[in-house]
């Protein structure tokens, strides 16, 4: 969380995670680049916020995402957000691109952890410009990957062998949100942070599109879990 320092009277970030978020999820499709993530913050080890937004549009081409601590996460959109803002009232037509974005993220990133005050985040920005898909990873230490498909969190452990089966680069927006609901329907199954309800946006030659919630299908009829529970009560 963000505080101001008694001692030193400067503006500090948390170097004890509270609030924090899961899982982020961004593929490149044949049209754009499309990124999801479920709309839980958990405090501590308890779910507290079921319905937060964790994707933020920061530019007319550019989305941003991140997993850890969300009030760092909402520090980071202020930032970026100044930087677009600055763009606007130039009235230059000249605009920072996704990728200027990624770097001055993986700058400031690097800097706050020299300082050891730094950002708990594993970022993902996600844009579209002059016709190039962009998908870029920065995280706490201020290291910066670009890469065609980017998991952050549990996803990073649980989900690369089920987007190397089902994903590729050249797939549909719709293939790729499919791709993504499986992810998330696994990580609901497997990780105690991750919640079934997640929210997926995109960008593409005609902007950034968030889109509403949604509920990831789950199936907990299985045979295994039935006879289970059918043994626990003849046991009692």
């Amino acid at each position: 969380m963000i505080f101001n320092s008694e001692i030193s009277g400067q503006q500090q970030h948390t170097t004890s995670p509270v609030v924090t978020g899961g899982s982020v999820i961004a593929l490149v499709y044949n049209g754009g680049v499309i990124v999801g993530t479920d709309t839980l913050c958990s405090y501590g080890s308890m779910a507290a916020f079921k319905n937060v937004q964790k994707i933020a549009q920061i530019s007319k081409n550019t989305i941003y995402a991140s997993s850890g601590e969300y009030s760092d996460f909402q520090q980071v959109v202020k930032e970026l957000a100044k930087i677009d803002r600055s763009a606007l009232q130039y009235d230059d037509g000249v605009h920072p691109s996704p990728k200027d974005y990624g770097n001055f993220l993986a700058r400031l990133s690097y800097k706050k952890r020299c300082k050891i005050n730094p950002l708990y985040l594993q970022n993902v920005i996600a844009g579209f410009h002059n016709g190039e898909r962009y998908l870029g990873l920065i995280d706490i230490y201020g290291t910066y990957l670009e890469s065609n498909f980017i998991t952050t969190g549990f996803a990073s452990y649980f989900c690369k062998a089920i987007i190397s089966n089902y994903w590729n680069e050249n797939c549909t927006l719709d293939q790729a949100k499919q791709v993504i609901r499986e992810c998330f329907k696994v990580l609901f199954c497997r990780d105690c942070r991750a919640h079934d309800v997640i929210q997926l946006a995109y960008v593409d030659a005609q902007g950034a599109h968030i889109e509403e919630s949604e509920r990831v299908e789950t199936k907990w009829d299985f045979n295994g879990f039935k006879s289970r529970a059918n043994e626990k009560l003849h046991t009692q």
